[in-house]
């Protein structure tokens, strides 16, 4: 009989081990599920911020609001007509709502709106890198000294400049248009872009549009 209740004894002990152990499992099992989720968590909003401040389509990546050399060159004015108006501005971090596609994005640009027609002129002197169409409209790419280039698109089909074509500051590269695909599809506008070195930086800091 003592024997008979030992191996009952024991065979209970053994049980509640497993349940315990069971338990345990269970345990570690969800905080190693909180774990992942913590980390999904923290690498998606990471991710989001990346994206904010260089995840535009097309546009190459990094730039940003750092300040200008103190060596700065000064833009004119792309658009000088009195008809033209900040549509948009530069934002690398604060998401901006892309009307056309519905979504939440970063604008590393500055959407100028004008009649349609409109001259838009070389900001500074330099040399037409590209002329090509894109999911922004007609570009023109010029290239300029201290490691700018300026970018215009959204221009009209017509009275573009060249390729390799030498402009100086107030020259004429083209004419706001509506050929672009991705943004202001109905609205006669330029957007406007500014790379330093390759990244996106902010025109406000080589171009005075405080009047526009």
């Amino acid at each position: 009989m003592t024997t008979m209740a030992t191996t009952a004894t024991n065979a209970t002990h053994a049980r509640q081990a497993t349940r315990a152990e069971r338990r345990r499992a269970r345990a570690i099992g969800i905080s190693a599920l909180l774990v992942m989720v913590t980390l999904t968590v923290a690498i998606t909003l990471t991710a989001l911020s990346l994206a904010g401040r260089g995840g535009e389509v097309g546009g190459p990546g990094g730039g940003g609001n750092e300040p200008p050399p103190p060596d700065r060159i000064v833009f004119g004015l792309p658009v000088a007509n009195e008809s033209a108006r900040i549509l948009k501005n530069f934002s690398d971090t604060n998401l901006q709502f892309n009307e056309t596609l519905r979504q939440w994005r970063a604008h590393r640009a500055i959407a100028i709106g004008a009649d349609a027609g409109t001259p838009v002129l070389a900001p500074y002197g330099g040399v037409v890198q590209s002329v090509r169409d894109t999911i922004y409209g007609m570009m023109v790419e010029i290239n300029h000294e201290n490691g700018l280039t300026s970018v215009f698109k959204s221009l009209d089909t017509e009275g573009l400049v060249r390729v390799n074509q030498r402009v100086s500051k107030g020259d004429k590269i083209g004419y706001v248009g509506t050929t672009s695909r991705f943004e202001f599809t109905q609205t006669p506008h330029v957007r406007i872009e500014l790379l330093r070195a390759g990244a996106r930086v902010d025109p406000h800091q080589y171009i005075d549009f405080s009047n526009k």
